[in-house]
């Protein structure tokens, strides 16, 4: 997969972005590229810069310098919006998720949102989660926040999904699932590769990491402070072993 992509477009470019929260910086000069159908992880510790660096892409952050760009498109100053309709979707770690509308109706809420969808085309994107997630139909009628922690995940996920984006971000998908679900998770974002999406993981964790993602980069202190090349394997890179395992 690599060798050809890194002659494209990159699907996703994040230049340079700088980003200040009550004077103090949070992100510095963070860049990373995203090619069409890759999987990237963004691995750090928990308070890195990995939410910031989401949350700046799909516009909920002011800022100070730096572009972002989607399929060549300069979307730095655009609303959170228009970033969903050229194709991102976001799965936020806090899930953020209607309570009280059932799961289905979430995802309705999700596809209308994008503006590019009726009925019967949001059946079709529904078909297309279940799919990646099949256990999601045993509650699509309950109230989100009547469901468990994972089943709450795969409903955000799932929300992402349907407004069936080009590319997806997923801030630590797996943090605090039992072992079963996990791989439940595992397995369904390896349906979304198989879609062709391209998928932004943030984590925390790098066997997870490593699991999933072609590529990688290592954020410390809100900036990038490795680019883990696409042939070697996350795991075996020598900043990771520094940063998480001491050495």
């Amino acid at each position: 997969m690599g060798g050809q992509q890194q002659h494209q477009q990159p699907l996703l470019e994040v230049e340079d972005v700088t980003v200040s929260i009550d004077r103090a910086t949070v992100l510095e000069e963070v860049s990373l590229a995203v090619q069409p159908g890759e999987t990237v992880a963004l691995i750090g510790r928990n308070g890195a810069g990995k939410t910031t660096t989401f949350r700046s892409v799909m516009g909920q952050t002011s800022i100070r310098n730096g572009t972002i760009r989607v399929d060549g498109t300069d979307l730095t100053d655009r609303p959170s919006r228009e970033r969903i309709q050229h194709g991102i979707g976001f799965a936020p770690e806090d899930r953020r998720l209607f309570t009280t509308l059932t799961v289905e109706d979430n995802l309705r809420m999700s596809a209308w949102g994008k503006g590019d969808v009726d009925d019967d085309g949001f059946e079709a994107r529904l078909e297309r989660v279940l799919d990646i997630y099949p256990e999601m139909e045993e509650f699509l009628d309950r109230p989100a926040g009547q469901l468990s922690g994972g089943q709450q995940k795969m409903v955000t996920v799932g929300r992402a999904l349907t407004s069936d984006p080009d590319i997806v971000l997923l801030d630590e998908p797996f943090e605090g699932l039992a072992p079963s679900v996990r791989e439940q998770f595992r397995e369904g974002v390896e349906r979304i590769k198989d879609l062709g999406i391209s998928i932004v993981v943030a984590e925390s964790n790098v066997r997870h990491a490593g699991e999933i993602a072609d590529h990688g980069y290592v954020i410390e202190r809100g900036e990038i402070v490795t680019d883990i090349g696409r042939d070697e394997p996350i795991v075996d890179n020598d900043e990771i072993k520094r940063i998480f395992e001491g050495g």
